[in-house]
């Protein structure tokens, strides 16, 4: 029936005898299927059609197909038909195109012969064969895929510097994905596709998944292998770090990859940025003070003031460091109480490393009766000078005693020494045996330590008051 539709008349002698009329229409129908875009809202509702569009009066232009030949015009024309009444029809001067459109749209050698052996239904834009063959690509395309990406697990086992277990999660999954969706992509156009299968293609949904899986493992690797290095150069504390750097640059790379996909399904992606920059900034207002923290954060981590474990001081806070997260510092105080300080505050604040130190000060000052005499002054200074020198824990170089001040109630020696060792415990341990030593000293220089004191005299009147 569709051949009734078909401008016969006038065609090149060779279409007559070479093609029936039935051929030309299923031949037809595949180019429309492939290549025809019409916009029904364009043509004309007028039985004379349109009578501005350049034509005859008795043709009117469907659609413009681009071929490799440059545009063609698929047009239609008013014919008489057997009772006299004017019709409209494929013109004739398309008709006689049909062959060489075919050559190029149609479904070639191999899917016309496929389209004989398999029924005619649409699954998803596609012909049963169509859909047969896109089935057994992407077995070819998953085969060749897996076997490359074997060899490569293979190539890669090979060098140390790579977790294998990690590696070989990357390759059998997203880029064994990705080399399927490519070769996939690359044979497409073998089965002939219709426009409404092409749309789906074009949208390349499955290209930006696998796309978006390798970079997200990419992602994945490149952090391990930092966290790796990070931990072997004793930066355990900025491993931390990488957790939400990791998050956050997955997010941006979702956020590209849905914008990506959206553009392809033909959404305004400028009106969608406009949106996404007016919530960020909402979000950002919001998110004002947890910002601060996370970049607080980053610049402890950064500039490694104090590491877990540390011993500080913050303000009046003394303590232990116990945690730097996202958002505050722990500190456990020597009451065993936990304070939690915000990073911002943290980087931004005084705080001193006790742990940092290569030594550790101990001064104390000696009262000395004025009593004694000179010559016992003289003997405890000896014998402290000699305590420096031939304690092994005492730093020399840096230590010092002198007699330094004749006070409201003393003589006053200053002993300022510096003792070796970082740790607290032990500095308390040496510092004991030092204070045991200078009472030795005194005593056997036959000196006295005083400290001040103060004398009240209470008097009582002689006159009473009277009873």
């Amino acid at each position: 029936r569709a051949v009734n539709y078909l401008d016969l008349r006038n065609l090149p002698f060779s279409l007559e005898e070479e093609l029936d009329g039935q051929d030309l229409v299923k031949k037809l129908i595949i180019v429309a299927k492939r290549a025809m875009t019409v916009h029904f809202e364009e043509l004309s509702d007028d039985p004379l059609g349109h009578k501005d569009d350049g034509l005859p009066s008795y043709r009117d232009r469907i659609t413009t197909l681009k071929t490799k030949a440059g545009p063609v015009d698929i047009l239609m024309q008013r014919v008489p038909r057997g009772d006299g009444v004017f019709v409209w029809k494929i013109s004739n001067s398309t008709v006689a195109l049909i062959p060489t459109l075919d050559q190029e749209f149609g479904y070639g050698v191999i899917g016309n012969r496929l389209s004989q052996i398999f029924p005619h239904y649409m699954i998803f834009g596609f012909e049963i064969w169509q859909f047969v063959m896109l089935l057994g690509l992407l077995i070819i395309g998953y085969a060749i895929a897996f076997i490359v990406t074997f060899v490569l697990v293979k190539i890669l086992q090979k060098n140390k510097r790579f977790n294998k277990q990690r590696l070989q999660k990357f390759v059998v999954g997203p880029l064994r994905l990705l080399i399927t969706v490519l070769f996939f992509r690359a044979t497409f156009d073998m089965i002939a596709p219709s426009l409404v299968a092409r749309a789906l293609f074009e949208a390349k949904t499955f290209l930006i998944i696998s796309l978006l899986w390798v970079l997200l493992g990419v992602v994945d690797l490149i952090i391990f292998r930092l966290a790796d290095r990070m931990k072997r150069n004793g930066q355990v504390d900025a491993v931390m770090l990488l957790k939400p750097a990791s998050t956050g640059i997955k997010l941006v790379v979702l956020l590209i990859a849905i914008i990506s996909w959206m553009d392809n399904l033909g959404y305004q992606v400028t009106t969608i940025l406009a949106g996404l920059g007016v919530g960020g900034v909402a979000v950002a207002l919001a998110a004002q003070k947890s910002l601060e923290n996370l970049i607080g954060s980053i610049t402890i981590y950064a500039s490694q003031p104090v590491h877990v474990g540390d011993f500080c001081k913050f303000g009046d806070t003394l303590g232990t460091v116990e945690e730097i997260g996202l958002r505050a510092t722990q500190l456990r105080t020597l009451a065993r109480t936990v304070v939690h300080i915000p990073n911002a505050m943290f980087a931004s604040g005084k705080i001193e490393n006790l742990t940092q130190r290569d030594k550790i000060l101990y001064r104390t000052r000696l009262r000395l009766s004025y009593s004694d005499t000179p010559g016992q002054v003289k003997q405890v200074l000896a014998e402290l000078r000699k305590l420096i020198d031939q304690h092994e824990s005492i730093d020399e170089e840096s230590s010092r005693v002198r007699f330094l001040e004749f006070g409201e109630y003393a003589q006053e020696l200053e002993l300022y020494v510096y003792i070796k060792t970082t740790d607290f415990v032990e500095y308390l341990e040496h510092r004991e045996g030092i204070n045991l030593r200078i009472n030795d000293i005194v005593e056997s220089a036959g000196a006295h330590l005083v400290v001040p004191t103060k004398t009240i005299s209470l008097t009582q009147s002689s006159e009473l008051p009277a009873t």
